[in-house]
């Protein structure tokens, strides 16, 4: 089995205008449409088991159709949707209880886009809420062409919020930080959290000796298989993965053991 931990999709009605508009800004090409039937549609011709699907809003008030839809998408069984809140909201902690009652397993959430350094106060009753329900937090990680001058979740952030929440499940997307690998691999490596590989190929600029170096410092229980797609194929990703060479148990673990440990899939 493979479960890809990272991708996204959009409703049927919004796909074309959300795609286009984030090609606009990535100036990426995308490997399907962005819809749900799309993304099934790649990871069965890619050989793709499971994806989680990472919901993300940008503002407050997109919280509850964003959610709405992360419920509804439990209806195509290859998808696990994870659900998003803007840490500005208010009862956070209610909202994320009525989400996981309804099935959803975790929470994706995107610095750049809100517009607030992951360890700013103003994130501590997300922070919190995740902690204490043990709902998975995924984050996107380094730089994004949504802010190309500063970064709102560097390695030193994501240290500071492991300190205040240790009991936080964090899930730092794309190995710990865009375009910071060599620094993740001194500051976060070993630490009690989690790493995806969400478009970590060469075409994103991290070498085979950079993942190597994060791979080798990292625990591979804490490893997570991603693709990013619609971004990147999970075959792109693959291929960086397996050019590591790591052995078959723990290319098992990253594929798929880890998440299905994390997911409750046991």
């Amino acid at each position: 089995m493979i479960i890809d931990f990272h991708t996204h999709i959009f409703p049927d009605s919004l796909a074309p205008k959300a795609i286009g508009a984030l090609q606009k800004t990535a100036g990426m090409p995308v490997m399907f449409d962005g819809t749900a039937n799309g993304l099934i549609g790649l990871l069965t011709v890619e050989g793709i088991d499971k994806a989680v699907v990472l919901n993300t809003v940008t503002n407050e008030r997109q919280v509850d159709n964003v959610n709405a839809f992360a419920v509804d998408t439990q209806k195509h069984g290859k998808l696990i949707p994870f659900c998003s809140v803007h840490p500005l909201n208010e009862n956070i902690p209610e909202r994320l209880s009525e989400l996981k009652s309804k099935g959803i397993l975790g929470v994706k959430h995107h610095p750049d886009y809100v517009g607030i350094d992951f360890n700013d106060r103003r994130m501590f009753s997300l922070l919190e809420a995740v902690s204490e329900l043990g709902m998975p937090l995924v984050i996107h990680t380094g730089y994004d062409p949504v802010s190309p001058d500063h970064v709102h979740a560097s390695p030193d952030m994501i240290l500071d919020v492991l300190g205040n929440f240790p009991k936080l499940t964090l899930i730092a997307a794309h190995l710990g930080g865009v375009a910071h690998w060599d620094e993740v691999a001194e500051k976060l490596c070993g630490k009690n959290l989690y790493f995806d590989t969400a478009f970590c190929c060469e075409r994103v600029g991290i070498t085979k000796e950079q993942g190597k170096k994060i791979f080798t410092r990292h625990d591979h229980e804490k490893i997570l298989f991603g693709s990013d797609a619609p971004w990147a194929k999970p075959s792109e990703v693959l291929s960086f993965i397996e050019a590591l060479n790591l052995g078959d148990e723990s290319t098992e673990k990253i594929l798929s053991k880890n998440a299905k440990r994390l997911l409750g899939l046991l």
